[in-house]
């Protein structure tokens, strides 16, 4: 994963245009033409021997001859001479290019060495960033960029889109350019040589011009990657996605996006609704929408929208007369957005308004838009016709309020963030505490399965099977007593856990239906359910209401027969305990349990079996499991101490931590006074990705056998792996004990372990324990640029 030199391609600050021409339907004569005219104020140098000059701009005839490396090339050349032209490149000094011809995977240079892989070995030395080959291109509308072969100069806006496809790529900015709907960054990815959507997620992440991400893809070529740059990217921003289903393997994407807090959309104009909604909506704080309306039957479709999409009405719809002056309809919208009680008061309201004599359409939307910008709601607009409602639709899109052909589209949109919010809601949600058991006897449950391989056994069902689950905690009938097990538990729920591994995501786990009754509704939506591991007991949860059989587990009654709710909670336990066999166990290829019993008992496995193979590479499984090899016990102050990397379910000692601290120590931490954590905050402090972040806490036993946290120290990684940024920080009445050096000795040993290059922090100027502690590690303290602040950096390798 990296983002090295995507500053040098999204805002160079000269441009070599390899294979500029004014010959028609070049693409190195629309590129240059639009660079030309699109606003770009760096310098643009054409590059083809066969001209002196182009549009008035001097053409230069090689590489070599260009008054200095370019920081960005972009190649329109044909595909022989591109390993060669990012040779010459790399070593003048470039960093960044977008190679638009396509086709080098199809050509071999020599030894069957493809064009493509020696353009890449070109590139290597030199790190230089490769975009395509083939694709449009891309835009950067606010550095005047436009190096591709889209059609349209871009007003600039909030919103990245990311494409895999051409024809998308094209058509969605026809459309924004239409509805005046602008873009931070726009990019093809084309045959993806070097770049791919990991990478462009991890930089827009943190990209300051960018509020939300629309993407168009068609696969992801580095699981783990993907995962992990989604996950942090759709923290920070809305992450839109357009994947074509209904192929093999559509259900695993679906887990995947939903597990990374992306929104999926299914549907072109899907795509489309997300731009309009997400360039000028407002984050929603509920799901509750009011509807105002100058027509019964407008209000009345609205209304069937919102509830056919399971949506929230805020009361009845407002219907104002046909013909409503502009300052009725601002005093009703007023009303609507402050009403008197705050029970009432809608999360978002829809206007749908249509065409009437003698009313001025874009008087009454002016009349408007000084109520819905006091009020910081959303608003959403729909004005149904044609040319008449033409100008009302302007003003209000000018006011940068989303607007909508239909009240459907509008209902759409407006779900689409309430889906949104509802994804991010999860992603902050704190898993319950597991019961306290014993722990996994991995080791015996390990040996067990090597032994199979061993002995040229790749399946193990039976005793064997049995004895590698329980010594996970998951209870599976003696074979001889199945049948006996079934008639005893009659009204217990049939249901099925199997474990299969994608051949992109690696191991993912299914839920549904099992035994007879499954064979009755394959194939129907619902009937199962897919998720990533590894599951702690929120994922599971939400794995199980997923799925049809979801409300039957409860008790409710679903047709005539009403069985008795089962045991969720120790349901959810052996989903993460399977979840826990899939991190420890390389060489499982997949697992089934069915049919598996589920009632007020328990929960009881009539059948599994096991099928081995090789061990999966370390990054086969997309999301990194919690490391449970870095654990380690030491003795502390005479009492035995933990360290060991954050969970989840520390969440609620990591509050009663927080509440410990002195408001001093919590201001030279976060750099000012907080009194209690957000549960957002507590969540990112808990839920890491541990691909890329570690935190490594110190836990003990309290007398009622409770843990307790006593310091925290963590840190997170660049894409690049060059720096880690760190924090400390220990609770106040252990200062002074040695604990912060030790957990800080832990964290320096993990990071030079994997390879990073420093930790680097900041602190106050006046934080002199920090500034130590980095001295007594060998690092250096130096003032930093933002006053009152020092810079503090330990190096981890060698040079």
């Amino acid at each position: 994963m990296s983002i090295r030199n995507f500053g040098k391609l999204f805002d160079p600050g000269s441009v070599a245009v390899i294979g500029a021409s004014q010959r028609p339907g070049r693409p190195g004569t629309v590129v240059l033409n639009h660079m030309a005219e699109g606003g770009y104020a760096g310098a643009l140098w054409p590059v083809n021997p066969k001209y002196d000059s182009l549009l008035g701009i001097a053409c230069y005839g090689s590489v070599e001859q260009l008054p200095q490396a370019p920081d960005l090339a972009v190649i329109c050349t044909p595909p022989a001479t591109v390993p060669d032209l990012i040779a010459q490149l790399g070593k003048r000094g470039t960093r960044a290019a977008v190679v638009l011809t396509p086709g080098l995977e199809r050509e071999t240079r020599w030894e069957g060495t493809t064009l493509h892989q020696a353009m890449l070995d070109a590139a290597k030395p030199h790190v230089l960033r490769i975009l395509g080959p083939g694709g449009v291109g891309l835009l950067a509308p606010a550095s005047g960029l436009n190096a591709s072969l889209a059609p349209s100069r871009l007003p600039m806006g909030r919103i990245a889109l990311l494409s895999e496809s051409d024809a998308v790529m094209t058509a969605a900015l026809d459309w924004a350019h239409l509805h005046d709907v602008g873009f931070s960054k726009c990019v093809s990815l084309g045959e993806r040589g070097d770049i791919d959507l990991g990478d462009l997620l991890d930089y827009l992440a943190d990209d300051d011009e960018t509020g939300a991400i629309l993407m168009y893809v068609e696969s992801v070529v580095c699981a783990r990657k993907f995962m992990t740059a989604g996950r942090i990217a759709s923290r920070a921003k809305p992450v839109i996605v357009l994947k074509p289903g209904g192929g093999p393997g559509d259900d695993v994407y679906d887990a995947a996006f939903r597990r990374a807090g992306m929104l999926r959309v299914h549907a072109t104009e899907d795509l489309f609704d997300a731009v309009e909604t997400l360039g000028r909506a407002k984050p929603l704080r509920g799901e509750k929408l009011a509807v105002l309306s100058n027509g019964a039957a407008l209000a009345r479709i609205a209304a069937g929208a919102v509830a056919q999409a399971d949506g929230k009405l805020a009361g009845d719809p407002v219907i104002l007369d046909m013909d409503a002056p502009p300052e009725t309809c601002a005093a009703a919208l007023q009303a609507l957005l402050a009403p008197a009680g705050a029970a009432l008061a809608p999360d978002a309201v829809l206007l749908v308004f249509a065409p009437s004599q003698g009313v001025d359409a874009a008087a009454v939307a002016q009349a408007l838009v000084a109520p819905v910008q006091a009020s910081g709601k959303n608003v959403l607009s729909c004005w149904l016709g044609g040319e008449t409602m033409a100008p009302a639709r302007q003003v209000l899109a000018q006011a940068g309020l989303p607007t909508y052909d239909t009240p459907e589209q509008a209902v759409h949109g407006f779900m689409q963030l309430v889906q949104y919010r509802r994804s991010q809601d999860q992603l902050n949600q704190v898993p319950g505490a597991l019961p306290r058991a014993s722990r996994p006897e991995r080791e015996a449950a390990h040996a067990l399965v090597l032994q199979a391989i061993k002995e040229g056994r790749t399946v193990l069902d039976g005793a064997d099977a049995c004895a590698v689950l329980a010594a996970y905690g998951i209870a599976v009938a003696d074979p001889g007593a199945g049948p006996g097990m079934r008639l005893a538990r009659a009204l217990a729920h049939e249901l099925a856990i199997t474990v299969e591994t994608d051949p992109m995501f690696g191991p993912v786990i299914r839920f549904g239906r099992g035994g007879a009754a499954a064979e009755l509704v394959a194939g129907l939506e619902d009937e199962q359910a897919v998720g990533l591991p590894p599951l702690n007991m929120v994922l599971a949860r939400e794995l199980v209401e997923r799925t049809r059989v979801a409300r039957a587990l409860a008790g409710v009654r679903n047709g005539p027969r009403l069985r008795p709710a089962a045991d969720i909670d120790a349901l959810c336990h052996v989903l993460i305990q399977v979840s826990d066999l899939v991190a420890d166990t390389a060489e499982l290829v997949s697992l089934t349990l069915d049919p598996l019993l589920a009632d007020a008992q328990g929960v009881l496995a009539l059948q599994a079996s096991l099928q081995l193979g090789a061990p999966r590479a370390g990054h086969a499984q997309a999301i990194r499991p919690y490391p449970q090899e870095l654990e380690q016990e030491i003795q502390w102050q005479g009492a035995p101490l933990v360290l060991r990397p954050i969970r989840p379910e520390d969440t609620p000692q990591h509050r009663e931590f927080f509440a410990q601290l002195q408001p001093e120590d919590v201001r030279l931490r976060f750099f000012s006074p907080i009194r209690e954590l957000h549960p957002n905050q507590l969540a990112r402090l808990t839920q890491i990705d541990y691909d890329r972040a570690m935190a490594f806490i110190a836990s003990r036993s309290m007398p009622d056998g409770n843990p307790e946290t006593l310091g925290v120290v963590r840190a997170v990684a660049d894409p690049d792996n060059r720096k880690a940024e760190f924090a400390i920080l220990v609770r106040s009445d252990l200062k002074g004990m040695g604990l912060g050096a030790i957990l800080f000795q832990k964290l320096v040993d993990y990071f030079r372990g994997r390879g990073t290059a420093e930790l680097v922090g900041e602190a106050l100027s006046e934080n002199s324990g920090i500034q130590q502690l980095v001295r007594r590690f060998g690092g250096t303290v130096s003032p930093s640029l933002e006053p009152g602040m020092a810079d503090l950096r330990i190096k981890l390798q060698d040079p």
